[in-house]
């Protein structure tokens, strides 16, 4: 097959090679693995495919360099329910099934246990630099640089765009191929096996025949009719935060197939300012989910319409299943509003204002309940009752029961203040079901052969009554990896191929705290002007202010006498205090920078 190069919208890009022209595929596979959908799954599954001896070909809808997919325009954390990946195992297993309420799959759980802090190593080994740039645990491993700290559209030339950019650059170094402007709509099944893909290539019917095949389109949020029929009854009732480019096409095609779904009816999203729908600025950050979970959310009518107090995720969820007609809004005191309104590191104080959001202020409820349109006296009430069973600890028994897991927080302090809201949805949480090997699954549980699926569109994972959020990267990526690996098994190639796959498994075995195997410095070896200052800072301040002292009463002592000893102690004080704050500094940047 010809292949190009399209020429990169940005300096430094890698160029992308596509195949041209709809040639009818041969009898044989051309490939050993075909990838639908060029995120950050599909990207993981083709380049380890390449390192272990396999053919792969990624088969992406969108153009471009920067085609838009979910995990491009991510905020490019790697966390498991927002903790460190390099935990025990047997830790972060326990912590998704509390999460998720006993729901996620126990194999599921234990194969993303055991192998994502691998991929968090395979990962730096394709040169993605990762840093932490918040001191909070689940920052610690962050695609760089980061997103900036306003709101709005910010993801071209982020640690995710850049991500995404670097596998490509190393799946077409390996022999991989990308075929943009590709979309998948048929598997082909013969004797009961995956054998290829059909689909369209710039609008023309072509076939691409593989060994197997892996599903990593995303999920069908952006779907009206799967989205209505799975998740809510109204699909414009929710706004789309994500790359809008999840239509369920993998899920469609699985099924198809004789593949068996998970439970279907959760997403992974966040609360909005409704002004999103015509403003930029204010999506997919900042999120309002601090001031709801704290505070309540009302509809038009004044009235508590869910749970505020579980988590941002489960409470959009479950708005989005509220009648949009009336509106919702979330409510708030100033306490709350300079509180949690900071906690985020996009919060919506200051940045739903900066972008262009309204917030309604008032003086007293019943002001508030004016300006937002609603029945004040039921307003009044609502609001009443909440206060009086915080007081009382009778939360609980509210008409809608209010959790406690957040804490909640009185609306007593004016300014009262309120935001109008609607429910972001990011991705699905269920789908197509799959094993520990990311191999699908029939309804009784047998893998079909030479089918595969990761990411999105997969479920067993996340979601449950708890709509509990383990994180999309790390399970994207994770099972991305398993999925090539497993095929290279299958097929009998060797699972370390070549020099560079040597180095990795070496640097994988276990946490970053052992770099010192692998042929170059790594982390702080690298720097080691810095190394000798986080290691002896503590003793050269006091060395300092000893040396400090003695000078400055020699220098000191003929003209001052015994006034000298206290221009000494202050002056030895001041070199030690200066050199120990240099050295939590230079401290908190490499903790920041090197996450290892």
């Amino acid at each position: 097959m010809i292949a190009r190069e399209v020429e990169n919208a940005q300096p430094g890009r890698p160029p992308v090679t596509v195949s041209d022209g709809a040639i009818a595929a041969p009898a044989v596979a051309t490939y050993d693995l075909a990838v639908v959908g060029g995120g950050l799954a599909g990207l993981t599954s083709a380049v380890r495919a390449c390192e272990l001896g396999l053919r792969a070909i990624v088969l992406e809808q969108g153009d471009g360099p920067q085609y838009p997919c979910n995990s491009r325009q991510s905020g490019g954390i790697l966390h498991i329910a927002f903790h460190d990946p390099y935990r025990e195992p047997a830790e972060l297993t326990d912590l998704m099934a509390r999460v998720t309420g006993g729901q996620a799959r126990p194999d599921i759980a234990t194969a993303l246990a055991n192998n994502a802090a691998r991929f968090i190593g395979w990962l730096r080994d394709q040169d993605v630099r990762l840093m932490r740039f918040d001191p909070r645990e689940m920052y610690r491993w962050g695609m760089a640089p980061p997103r900036a700290l306003k709101g709005g559209i910010d993801w071209a030339g982020r640690g995710p765009d850049r991500a995404l950019a670097q596998l490509v650059e190393r799946l077409l170094h390996l022999g991989g191929v990308l075929q943009l402007r590709s979309r998948a709509t048929d598997l082909i099944i013969e004797n009961g096996r995956c054998v290829g893909v059909r689909g369209e290539l710039d609008g023309m019917e072509t076939s691409w025949r593989a060994s197997a095949c892996l599903i990593a389109d995303g999920g069908f949020q952006s779907d009206r009719a799967l989205f209505e029929t799975h998740i809510a009854p109204d699909f414009n009732a929710v706004f789309q935060r994500g790359a809008r480019t999840g239509r369920g096409d993998g899920l469609k095609m699985a099924l198809a197939a004789g593949a068996a779904l998970t439970d279907t009816n959760r997403f992974y999203g966040h609360l909005l300012c409704a002004d999103a729908r015509s403003n930029d600025d204010l999506w997919p950050f900042p999120q309002l989910d601090a001031l709801a979970t704290t505070g309540i959310v009302v509809n038009g009518y004044g009235m508590r319409v869910a749970d505020e107090g579980r988590t941002g995720v489960f409470l959009t969820n479950a708005l989005a299943s509220v009648p949009a007609d009336p509106g919702l809004f979330v409510i708030f005191d100033h306490a709350i509003w300079e509180g949690p309104g900071k906690s985020d590191r996009v919060g919506p104080n200051p940045w739903v204002e900066k972008g262009g959001g309204t917030i309604y202020r008032a003086d007293t409820l019943s002001e508030l309940a004016v300006l937002i349109g609603v029945p004040a006296e039921a307003f009044m009430e609502t609001v009443g009752t909440y206060n009086h069973a915080m007081a009382s600890g009778t939360l609980a028994q509210l008409p809608i029961a209010r959790s406690e897991k957040i804490q909640p927080f009185a609306i007593s302090q004016a300014p009262y203040m309120a935001i109008r809201a609607i429910p972001g949805i990011t991705y699905t949480m269920g789908g197509i079901a799959i094993d520990d090997h990311a191999q699908v699954l029939r309804s009784d549980a047998t893998p079909i052969p030479g089918l595969f699926a990761a990411g999105a569109a997969t479920g067993g994972l996340e979601g449950g009554s708890d709509a509990g959020y383990i994180g999309g990267l790390i399970k994207a990526g994770t099972f991305g990896l398993l999925a090539a690996e497993r095929l290279a098994a299958l097929m009998g190639k060797p699972m370390i191929s070549n020099i560079e796959e040597t180095r990795s498994a070496m640097h994988n075995m276990s946490a970053p705290a052992s770099p010192a195997n692998t042929a170059e410095p790594q982390g702080l070896a690298r720097f080691p002007t810095l190394r000798a200052t986080l290691r002896h800072g503590r003793t050269a301040a006091f060395a300092a202010a000893v040396l400090g002292f003695g000078a400055t009463l020699l220098i000191t002592w003929q003209p001052l006498g015994p006034l000298s000893l206290i221009l000494a102690a202050a002056l030895g004080a001041m070199l030690c205090f200066a050199i120990l704050c240099f050295t939590e500094l230079v401290r908190l940047i490499t903790e920041l920078l090197m996450p290892d």
